[in-house]
């Protein structure tokens, strides 16, 4: 399959223009640009660009309001409350994120919840950001429903990410950020759309019975990461992303692909902890931790791989697919 090399203001700049064309305000736009491109860079193609096209598919069905402006109500000292509008996630998280590290940086512990929001892509691009100021940074996102509980054939989760990130003495060092289904949905979208089948242990057809082909999956339920204990992390998850935010369960929110049904209205929480004000010696522990990890050899901490693919890439550009590339560039209107 044929490809590019793009910098990455080249594609922020075209995802910004893209989503622009679609209906987004120019400073909401860019918010978005940047997210994908940076998961894009970081080698996460499920979260970067072939989000464009998607999103822009949303926007164009009435499925995320382009406009909306987010609210934002302080409802304790600790507890900051966004309300995302039917707009789109990352404008709306971001809007928030000032007062979470305000709020921990005095309380020692505060949390956001964002609610009426949408996909959030890569969960770890806002926890990230609070391990860079010293503070822990746990991240909950529910998403429609596409995992089936144990035993069951009916949906009733989605794929339900956590993320955390942990400080240093002089920048993060633990990155974490996965779905609690066993792969993320994009997985079965890609390998839908280039024909492939997928391996057994990802997704059971809609009468429960195992399948590698991704459309029947797609159809059916995905099986949660490590059994019944990953459906008890997404349940975690649900709990504290769409129950504790408001938003809609995963069971009654609209796909965020296709025309079928309204907003998602899904939710996302964000937990920040200054870890010193627990235990002054915080840094040296997770100093420990780490060199734990690195001194065996062939064993990286989690998060490495994609830091030093958005070095190389800020360096060197970013590959992606020719086809890609054209699709956002005719969405953007340069091509016609």
């Amino acid at each position: 399959m044929p490809v590019v090399t793009s910098s990455i203001s080249e594609l922020e700049a075209l995802s910004q223009a893209a989503l622009v064309a679609s209906g987004v305000s120019a400073d909401m736009a860019l918010s978005v640009a940047r997210a994908v491109v940076q998961a894009e860079s970081e080698g996460n193609q499920i979260c970067g660009l072939l989000y464009i096209p998607l999103l822009c598919e949303q926007l164009k069905f009435g499925k995320i309001d382009g406009q909306a402006k987010a609210s934002i109500e302080i409802t304790a000292p600790g507890a900051i409350i966004v309300n995302a509008e039917d707009g789109l996630a990352h404008p709306a998280i971001e809007l928030g994120m000032p007062y979470l590290v305000d709020a921990a940086k005095k309380l020692g512990i505060a949390a956001m919840t964002v609610t009426n929001s949408t996909n959030c892509l890569a969960l770890s691009h806002f926890v990230l950001p609070l391990a860079q100021t010293g503070l822990i940074g746990l991240g909950f996102a529910n998403c429609p429903a596409v995992m089936a509980p144990p035993g069951g054939k009916t949906p009733i989760l989605g794929t339900n990410p956590i993320a955390m990130a942990i400080p240093g003495e002089n920048a993060p060092t633990i990155v974490i950020d996965q779905s609690t289904t066993a792969v993320a949905m994009t997985q079965l979208i890609i390998r839908r759309d280039r024909g492939e089948n997928i391996p057994e242990g990802w997704a059971l057809d809609k009468d429960g019975s195992p399948t590698t082909d991704p459309e029947m999956g797609l159809a059916g339920s995905m099986l949660p990461s490590g059994g019944h204990k990953g459906f008890g992390i997404a349940l975690i998850v649900e709990v504290l992303s769409a129950a504790l935010s408001g938003a809609q369960l995963s069971s009654e929110a609209s796909p965020y692909f296709g025309d079928q049904g309204g907003p998602s209205r899904t939710g996302q929480s964000i937990i920040a902890i200054d870890p010193v004000k627990f235990n002054p010696n915080f840094l040296d522990s997770i100093q420990n931790l780490c060199a734990s990890i690195e001194n065996q050899e062939g064993a990286r901490l989690p998060g490495k791989q994609k830091s030093n693919s958005l070095i190389n890439a800020t360096k060197h550009g970013v590959l992606i697919e020719a086809s890609l590339l054209q699709q956002i560039k005719e969405i953007s209107g340069l091509l016609s």
